[in-house]
Parts: structure tokens; C-alpha cells; sequence
């Protein structure tokens, strides 16, 4: 089978144009001939935005801003139409919790600055031939590198998804078969992201009603829980359209009032309505469940 770099669309992003021609010319020695590259945030958004990318190699901020957030809303779908193109993320130091945000976008690998051309084009031979599948959770979607899953998320699945960057390096799949691919796996992604949020609908609901009922809450926690609440309802409702799912909306609208009400004026709630929602929720965890079946 053919191996080439020519048809990957790459784009490179770095506040440096010292970084971005290092790598552009160390790129297009080793074959990369559709490279489009800037120091611009909005016209990184734009060339995401409009499907211009099957690989991203970028500096960790640009313009001050964090690439792993525009990284994330990609994977979430909320950014673009291809939810699986590959991305590298370059970071300016090894800081812990500067490194676990950036894996948290959902990045399919990260380097450390400075990085050598050889080390780069192994880690994207890698991604290459060996594309870890995906794992959705409530706020994580990207490759699977957890260990064990978060507070009020039961073990996530994995789930396979298109390699955009082996389809041009190989020429196995055309443009249309690979379109094809994408959107039956966003669809996919779509059906397990609703899955899981309503999981993580009815764990906060549980712990908003016993936090309430027994009076032991941080009310700071409890804040937290509801905006949770209100954010994942939200998403669920945008998620559900054109779904099976979609049957259930009045119920999710009836969460969702009640979820808003908590966030805003939690006084205002009385238990027997947050024990209504408990069971609400427990409804629609069952419904998707059978949905999904």
C-alpha cells in the first residue's frame, strides 16, 4: 500500500513564525505538501470551522488563548463537522496541571518544546497506524488514556473512530467513503453521549435530593451540581433532536425547570419537587437506556 504525506490537509499554529516555518519546512521535507499555517486564533477557528484540517499541530496557546479549548469543542461537535481529526498539541512546559488540561481537550498526543522533526514525525507515523479509540464521558471526549472513571460516571466504553490522516496517507478510503465514515461515527458519538449524560442526569439529581433531604450539603458543591444539572440537561435536549431520544423532550424540559430553578434560587424549591426530580431522572436514565438498546 501507497504511504504518502501528500494529501493530508495540516495545519500548523504558533504565536512563534520562527516555530511555524521550523516546522513547516521539517514537514514538507518529510512529504507534507497541503500546509496551511498561522499565528491568527481566529483563523484557526475559521480552517477548523470549515473541515480544512485532517491534522493540527499547535502550540498549546494562541493568541492567549487555549488551543485545547477549541481542541475540546471540536470532539464535543460543537465546532466544525468532523469531530475526528487528529491533533497534536506542543507544550512550552511540564507542569502537571498544565499538561493534564491540555490532555483533557481530548488532543490525540502531546510534545514538549522543543521537539525534534524526527520525534514529530514518529508520533504522527503513530497516529498513523495506531489511532486509539474513543471513550465519551460527561466532559471528555478524545482517546482513551484513563485509568478509572470519574465521580458519578459508571466505566466508559470505547469507541472506534475514522482515521481522517491513514485515509489520505494510504489512499484507502476516498473523500465521500471517508465523509461517510465520519458522520456515521459522529452519529454514533451523538447516541453515546446522550447515554451518558443521562447517567450523569440521574447522579446529580441523587445527590442534589440527599444533600438537600439531610441537610449536609456544601452549598457550594450543591451550586456546582445544579449548574452541572442545568448544562448537561441543555446539551441532552440539543443532542436528542432527529433521535429516538427526542421522544423523551417533555421529560427533559421538566428536569430542566426544575434544574434552573436549583441554580437560581434554590430556596425556592421544596424537597417533594427535588424528589420528584430524583425519580424524573431515574425515568429517563431507564428510557435512553431502553432507547439505546
Amino acid at each position: 500500500m501507497s504511504h504518502s504525506f501528500e494529501n493530508v490537509r495540516l495545519v500548523i499554529a504558533d504565536n512563534s513564525p520562527m516555530v511555524r516555518s521550523g516546522l513547516k519546512a521539517a514537514l514538507y521535507s518529510f512529504g507534507f505538501r497541503n500546509i496551511v499555517d498561522t499565528g491568527q486564533l481566529v483563523r484557526l477557528h475559521d480552517l477548523l470551522t470549515q473541515d480544512s484540517a485532517d491534522l493540527v499541530i499547535s502550540g498549546s496557546e494562541v493568541e492567549n488563548t487555549q488551543v485545547g479549548y477549541l481542541i475540546q469543542e471540536v470532539r464535543h461537535h460543537r465546532l466544525g463537522s468532523n469531530p475526528f481529526l487528529q491533533a497534536i498539541i506542543l507544550l512550552s512546559n511540564a507542569d502537571p496541571i498544565y499538561v493534564r488540561k491540555n490532555i483533557d481537550s481530548g488532543a490525540d498526543d502531546l510534545l514538549l518544546m522543543p521537539v525534534a522533526p524526527e520525534q514529530l514525525i514518529a508520533r504522527i507515523e503513530k497516529l498513523v497506524n495506531n489511532r486509539k479509540p474513543f471513550i465519551v464521558t460527561r466532559d471528555y471526549i478524545g482517546p482513551d488514556r484513563r485509568n478509572k472513571p470519574r465521580p458519578g460516571e459508571s466505566s466508559a466504553p470505547t469507541l472506534p473512530v475514522p482515521n481522517p490522516l491513514k485515509a489520505r496517507v494510504t489512499g484507502s478510503v476516498d473523500s465521500t467513503r471517508l465523509m461517510r465514515q465520519v458522520q456515521e461515527a459522529a452519529q454514533q458519538l451523538n447516541r453515546v453521549k446522550i447515554e451518558r449524560h443521562a447517567v450523569q442526569i440521574e447522579w446529580l439529581a441523587n445527590h442534589l435530593a440527599a444533600s438537600i433531604r439531610d441537610g449536609s450539603g456544601d452549598p457550594a458543591v450543591l451550586v456546582t451540581h445544579s449548574a452541572n444539572l442545568v448544562a448537561t440537561v441543555n446539551d441532552t435536549i440539543k443532542r436528542a433532536h432527529g433521535t429516538p431520544v427526542e421522544s423523551q423532550e417533555s421529560l427533559l424540559f421538566e428536569i430542566l425547570m426544575v434544574a434552573q430553578r436549583l441554580d437560581a434560587a434554590p430556596t425556592t424549591v421544596g424537597f417533594m419537587e427535588v424528589e420528584k426530580l430524583q425519580t424524573q431522572a431515574r425515568t429517563l436514565a431507564r428510557q435512553v437506556a431502553a432507547l439505546s438498546a
